[in-house]
């Protein structure tokens, strides 16, 4: 029988047919299987798990077959010590069986670190080393000295603090600058939209300070402090152009849109006609 006879047997058709056949079953059947393995559409809800202890945590995920990991320890005035920041993933997102729950934890106490030297450098030098060693810039203070805006001095909760010593992390460090003449003046700088860190920044590379901070209505939480905007400052710079360096500057953040809006309408210019 040559080859071409054979292809076309009834023989060949049937085994073909059989191969097939199996090949399919095969496929099925692995699929079947992988399904089962993977718990193929079963899913768990994660909990929120923030301001919980580690073993309240434990408990919870225990009972919806969930493991937890503890990612990070940080200190926080706002949390209990010793229970949740935040939780990765965030609640209400669905995962396998199983799976890692990361979470971070408030610390029992402060991290203290060691005061950086911020006197005989500029205020942009000094600002850089306070944020860049976990610390948050305060208010300015001015001297008269022979060198302007020089930092002569560096204190926390108004006390000078030496090169080396010891301070929380986070602690807010007040800054003296030199001044080569009394009555110097800033331009009030518009603050209108920015967020509160974004504020700091520019109050203080105006050499002016943050006066009282104003949270309204629509903000409830810490997380929501983070993302609220300015929609009203005093000094007004549309009111006074300049003031006084070191002048404190009140400001107030919301999330409610209609504020901000507002405020823009108010700010927009008139059709004129000439």
């Amino acid at each position: 029988m040559t080859l071409k006879e054979f292809l076309k047997s009834k023989t060949f058709k049937r085994n073909a047919l059989a191969a097939i056949g199996i090949f399919i079953f095969l496929i099925v059947l692995n699929m079947f299987f992988l399904r089962i393995y993977t718990n193929h559409g079963d899913s768990v809800e994660i909990p929120e798990l923030k301001g919980k202890t580690s073993d309240e945590v434990a408990a919870i995920l225990d009972d919806l077959d969930l493991r937890f990991q503890i990612g990070d320890s940080v200190y926080s005035k706002e949390t209990a010590p010793g229970t949740v920041l935040d939780q990765y993933p965030k609640a209400g997102m669905k995962v396998k069986e199983n799976r890692v729950i990361f979470i971070t934890l408030c610390a029992l106490s402060q991290e203290m670190i060691a005061m950086p030297q911020l006197t005989d450098i500029s205020y942009r030098q000094a600002i850089n080393l306070i944020e860049s060693n976990g610390l948050i810039a305060g208010n300015i203070e001015y001297q008269p000295s022979e060198f302007p805006n020089l930092v002569l001095e560096q204190k926390v909760e108004g006390k000078r603090i030496r090169v080396g010593e010891k301070i929380a992390k986070g602690s807010v460090v007040d800054l003296v600058l030199g001044s080569d003449s009394n009555g110097e003046a800033s331009e009030v700088p518009t603050l209108f939209g920015r967020n509160l860190a974004e504020a700091r920044l520019t109050i203080g590379e105006a050499f002016l300070n943050v006066g009282t901070i104003n949270w309204d209505e629509s903000i409830t939480t810490e997380e929501q402090k983070n993302k609220a905007l300015i929609w009203k400052q005093t000094p007004d710079p549309a009111e006074i152009f300049e003031v006084a360096r070191g002048t404190a500057i009140d400001i107030w953040l919301t999330l409610d849109p209609t504020k901000l809006q507002a405020k823009t309408q108010e700010e927009e210019p008139e059709n004129s006609f000439f």
